[in-house]
């Protein structure tokens, strides 16, 4: 069996202004620890991991430990925690255990022979070190080297049993870590707040526990609510909340923490807070885990901000209703291709389709290419009616046809409208070209196909020619 010992010390003092303390650092590594392996046990001031059924899954031991200080790393250091990662490994858990607890009183030192370990750095030994120094027993050799009866009678069989663990003649036996299905975590604020935005300090404390218990169940977070507990003597309702929603799964929360900045930002409380909760709705499993990639992210994180969540800052800044977003729909006529909606509530369905065409692959897109490449960029909310020279169109100039036609009808019923005005509107029976202008770039003109009644009438009525888009 392969064990590893890990201890986070946090190089900051603490106070009400520090994200996390000794306690909370040990409590996110372990949660880390987690994502590793699920035998993870807090003993005493260090966090315990059995590696062994995970070395083929990770490569070794020494790229399972590397990622995993990579990774601890990096959440610390995305939280502003100023923290040094202490690591020691061993056969069993104790001796594990003891080298860490050596190095951190020698840092740098080389680790030490499992027999050269000093006695106090074996928990079960800390309450006879006087007696054994006395007795000359400065090393757990020395300690072995004592009669079995005499030791048991003089120091308690916890000793013995804490030796047969660590030389591996009895199982280690502990209490397996297991994180909770749905994070729900409650802080009690030092003093009473009374403004919405000062709240941000305690959200940020919950902020890194809800990141660790993400990291741990290797899940990325979609929506969560925050809770603040008013004071109770106050004629108000006892608490308020917040809900915030996502449309990409995420483990790396400073979006979520932007977002809850921004609504906070607008909300008055009508009294103090005393404490707040932070509660995970919804989660959503993540491909690139631990395993897969050593970033703290579900991809490598580029510079700045990307557009789904610029659009879910300024929804949350501006209001849901002044930043909207198209979708498709299925129609075959232009002014009906699309519609806009607000954004907020779009955004799901475009990061859902988004992710699904790049799993189609390419031979999708070059599809989705070709059909819809006549299809301008933007078009006129009136076609504009053109002159003509000849038979062709005129626009700012000579134009040259480059594709067409592409035909398109529209019946009475199918024209936009009321259904009394539709229904006594012609029907529309188009053909759509591309033509170049020098002036004014690609243009997407159509020219009208009337019903002809007798084929004199081909001649006697001329082709109407519109221009209704642009192209990019």
């Amino acid at each position: 069996m392969r064990w590893i010992a890990l201890q986070a010390c946090i190089s900051t003092e603490p106070g009400p202004a520090a994200v996390m303390d000794e306690a909370a650092a040990q409590r996110a590594l372990s949660c880390i620890a987690l994502g590793f392996t699920p035998r993870v046990a807090l003993v005493d001031e260090a966090v315990l991991m059995e590696v062994a059924g995970s070395l083929r899954l990770f490569g070794g031991l020494a790229r399972l430990a590397q990622q995993l200080e990579q990774q601890a790393s990096q959440f610390f250091e995305s939280n502003k925690v100023l923290a040094h990662i202490r690591r020691a490994q061993g056969a069993t858990s104790l001796i594990a255990l003891g080298r860490l607890r050596y190095l951190s009183r020698q840092p740098g030192a080389a680790c030490k022979r499992v027999a050269e370990l000093p006695m106090d750095t074996l928990t079960a030994a800390r309450l006879h070190l006087g007696v054994l120094e006395r007795v000359g027993c400065r090393t757990w050799d020395d300690l072995l080297r004592l009669p079995r009866g005499g030791v048991a009678r003089r120091f308690g069989a916890p000793l013995l049993a804490a030796l047969d663990r660590a030389r591996g003649h009895a199982p280690d036996t502990y209490e397996w870590r297991v994180l909770p299905e749905h994070f729900d975590e409650k802080l009690e604020l030092g003093a009473l707040v009374t403004h919405a935005p000062a709240l941000m300090a305690g959200v940020e404390r919950l902020l890194v526990q809800l990141q660790a218990w993400l990291l741990g169940r290797q899940s990325g977070l979609c929506a969560c609510k925050l809770v603040w507990h008013l004071d109770k003597r106050r004629d108000v309702p006892p608490t308020g909340e917040l809900v915030i929603r996502t449309a990409q799964p995420a483990q790396d929360l400073r979006h979520m923490a932007r977002l809850i900045a921004e609504h906070l930002a607008q909300q008055r409380l009508p009294a103090p807070v005393t404490a707040l909760s932070l509660q995970s709705l919804e989660t959503e499993k993540l491909v690139d885990s631990a395993a897969a990639s050593g970033s703290l992210l579900m991809e490598a994180r580029q510079q700045g901000d990307s557009a789904l969540e610029l659009v879910e800052r300024l929804s949350a800044r501006l209001g849901q209703a002044q930043v909207q977003a198209w979708q498709p729909r299925a129609d075959h006529r232009p002014e009906q291709m699309q519609r806009w909606v607000s954004a907020q509530a779009a955004i799901k369905s475009i990061a859902y389709y988004a992710r699904h065409e790049r799993a189609r692959g390419l031979n999708y897109i070059k599809n989705e290419i070709k059909t819809e490449a006549l299809y301008p960029t933007w078009l006129l909310p009136e076609p504009l009616k053109l002159a003509t020279l000849g038979d062709s169109p005129v626009y700012q100039g000579r134009l040259v046809r480059l594709a067409g036609p592409q035909r398109l009808e529209a019946t009475g019923w199918l024209m936009a409208g009321d259904a009394s005005g539709a229904r006594g509107k012609p029907p529309a029976i188009r053909d759509y070209f591309i033509y170049r202008s020098l002036q004014a770039g690609l243009l997407w003109i159509y020219s009208e196909r009337l019903p002809v009644a007798t084929p004199q009438a081909l001649f006697e009525q001329p082709h109407a020619w519109y221009l209704h888009g642009f192209f990019a």
